[in-house]
């Protein structure tokens, strides 16, 4: 390249300066833009605002709630009924009881009904929850009446003869571990036999109601009853627990 074409180069430069620095600010009124257009950065993006926050959900629980309490029994007695008909275990396990009771004064042991059972066909009960550590089965039996069944033959064939049977009634209650079916806790039968005609001397002769004592401890045990009959005319079982229970168990 020539002196002389540099020199107009030159010269045109000088002249873009010139127009970028003087003339056009001066038409302008602006100051001059000093800035390289060549190398001018670019606009940073102002990040948008961020959405409110979701509401968290509800935090899991640290502990694990306690099962809800058995309301304690409010003294109110119940009928148990019956679900079925006796049946006779095959071979049944009798597990006897040999816990020590409680000292009690006589105040203190004023006796109220849970649970009753009464009819005059045997069966077996519903389940019984028994939270008490002690109660008592108190039942009352009455029997035919009749202690003697007999028929005589017709006269018009000559002497009539007469046929005739003794009548023996009969009743126990099997106390049946209701999580455990083969297992007999107890069974029980009226000591002394099951004899009207003694009792009918007087109240003295009369030992009804019977009753039989059960110690659990602090066991809470579930139950039901087999009742069997033979020749009953009706029957009555309370459960009873002691007063002072109440609201406790």
């Amino acid at each position: 390249m020539e002196k002389r074409d540099i020199l107009i180069v030159v010269a045109g430069v000088a002249i873009v300066i010139a127009m970028a620095f003087f003339v056009k600010p001066a038409m302008t009124g602006k100051d001059p833009d000093l800035s390289i257009p060549f190398f001018e950065p670019e606009p940073v993006a102002t990040p948008a605002a961020l959405p409110p926050a979701l509401p968290s959900k509800t935090p899991l629980p640290t502990t694990i709630p306690a099962p809800s309490p058995v309301p304690s029994w409010s003294g109110q007695s119940k009928d148990l009924g019956f679900v079925a008909p006796p049946v006779t275990s095959s071979s049944p396990t009798v597990t006897p009881t040999h816990n020590v009771p409680p000292e009690v004064t006589p105040e203190q042991n004023v006796m109220v009904t849970y649970a009753t059972i009464e009819g005059r066909s045997g069966g077996i009960t519903e389940t019984l929850r028994m939270p008490f550590p002690y109660w008592e089965l108190q039942y009352t039996v009455s029997p035919w009446e009749d202690r003697y069944v007999g028929s005589t033959s017709s006269k018009a064939a000559g002497v009539a003869e007469s046929f005739g049977a003794e009548v023996f009634p009969s009743f126990s209650i099997d106390v049946v571990n209701a999580d455990n079916p083969s297992e007999i806790i107890r069974t029980i039968e009226p000591r002394g036999g099951l004899n009207p005609e003694l009792w009918d001397k007087g109240k003295e002769y009369d030992p009804r109601p019977w009753t039989e004592k059960f110690y659990e401890g602090s066991t809470v045990r579930n139950y039901y009853f087999v009742v069997k009959t033979h020749m009953i005319q009706s029957y009555h079982i309370e459960i009873k627990v002691p007063e002072r229970y109440l609201g406790k168990y």
